[in-house]
């Protein structure tokens, strides 16, 4: 192994410990619905639009993230995501009114595009090429491990204190694990490769014609960008609908607080299998195909889950819908760059975060009206299978890197001729 690879692999497990305890905390939002709820007399419409701005202030700050990205260290970027992501937790667990949750909200959903997904993304695929897909998937898989593991770690100290300890249980291992080795270890991409890269004046961005991909004001012009577009703000709108409800929707079935808290972190166990499976089997199938099938086979789990008053119904759920919905997490980011390449990876990532966050944002919201309108959930799951289908049609207009970039070759050679 290269010293380039140890280090690699050196910047992957620093991206998979921030990832565990970032989005372990996002992750585990979950348990304290019931609590907060109980605790302020909120209806479920109401403490969703928590999730919805949060995802909405994430989508408007991804493009400026990915800005930064493409222009100055991710390290930096990452440090002050995390770090006010910590600090917000220590301040909600202050909090006493609706307004005070609304704006700590809107830190979280910046805080964590600056610090998670997007940066992880960009650093991974600057520092891998043969690989890329092992090492994403090994890096993203932090995100359901840590969900489940912190979703446990929540729960037993809001029984222990209350919701406001269960914020200080989730801040403390941020603050204290993660900034220090984010600042020690975490570099954009080889140190010999910034330098090559560096930007010619203050301001300016970084040259990027040895990097493969499309320039933004192309990949505006493509096909895929807006097919990727479109699958990401389905899928989300799916995905945080089901996550943000899950405890909810199982305890209103009939299981106790305790076992559906224990499906959750069971259920982002095989998210973490689909993680780690996702990235190889992209590697050999092709990341837009695999994406998919997943995203059409989502289907298949909200009929499950539709049933899982039934307990063989809501096992086969935890272990399907959770490889299902864990797989998109490393296929998503590899099929932009099969489309788009990396050479404005940061910039595209952001820009496509505006339409997963508002998926994200809509999600929770509009199945918690659901629910108060109908006392079910089954509606919305219902709309999520025809929105499954959709996101995999979307994905299979999507064209490869090289397709895309003859539309932009063709004019220039016949202006030459």
């Amino acid at each position: 192994m290269t010293n380039r690879e140890r280090r690699g692999w050196a910047v992957v497990g620093a991206l998979f410990t921030t990832l565990f305890f970032v989005w372990g905390a996002i992750n585990s939002g979950g348990v304290f619905v019931i609590p907060v709820l109980k605790y302020f007399g909120w209806t479920r419409a109401r403490i969703s639009m928590l999730a919805a701005v949060s995802a909405l202030a994430g989508g408007a700050a991804g493009p400026v993230v990915g800005w930064l990205l493409d222009r100055i260290d991710a390290r930096k970027v990452m440090v002050a995501g995390a770090g006010l992501y910590a600090l917000g937790l220590l301040i909600l667990s202050r909090a006493n009114s609706f307004g005070d949750f609304l704006v700590i909200y809107i830190v979280f959903g910046i805080s964590s595009a600056a610090s998670t997904i997007l940066p992880s993304s960009v650093v991974i695929a600057n520092w891998f090429e043969e690989r890329r897909g092992l090492a994403m998937s090994i890096a993203f898989t932090a995100i359901s491990l840590g969900g489940a593991a912190m979703t446990i770690v929540a729960n037993y100290a809001i029984k222990l204190g209350g919701w406001r300890l269960g914020c200080v249980a989730l801040a403390v291992p941020i603050a204290v694990i993660v900034l220090p080795l984010v600042m020690a270890i975490v570099r954009t991409r080889p140190a010999t490769e910034s330098a090559a890269q560096a930007p010619v004046a203050a301001g300016e961005p970084a040259p990027a014609f040895e990097l493969p991909g499309l320039e933004m004001r192309h990949a505006f012009r493509t096909r895929s960008l807006w097919m990727l577009a479109l699958a990401f703000l389905l899928a989300n709108c799916i995905g945080s609908g089901v996550g943000f409800h899950f405890i909810a929707y199982l305890m209103g079935i009939g299981y106790s607080a305790t076992f559906a808290a224990g499906m959750a972190s069971l259920s982002l166990l095989f998210v973490a299998l689909g993680s780690l499976l996702a990235g190889p089997l992209a590697d050999r199938l092709g990341a837009r195909t695999a994406l998919a099938v997943a995203y059409g086979a989502w289907s298949i789990g909200m009929v499950l889950l539709m049933d899982a008053h039934h307990s063989p119904a809501l096992f086969a759920y935890v272990v399907l819908g959770g490889f299902l919905f864990g797989a998109p997490w490393v296929l998503g980011t590899l099929a932009v760059v099969e489309s788009m390449g990396i050479r404005r990876l940061g910039s595209v990532l952001g820009f496509l975060g505006l339409f997963s966050t508002i998926g994200m944002a809509i999600g929770p919201v509009v199945t918690g009206r659901i629910f108060d309108v109908t006392h079910s959930y089954h509606l919305a799951f219902l709309a999520f299978i025809a929105l499954s289908v959709l996101s995999a049609a979307a994905v299979f207009a999507c064209l490869p890197l090289e397709r895309e970039q003859e539309r932009f070759a063709a004019p220039t050679a016949s202006a030459a001729a």
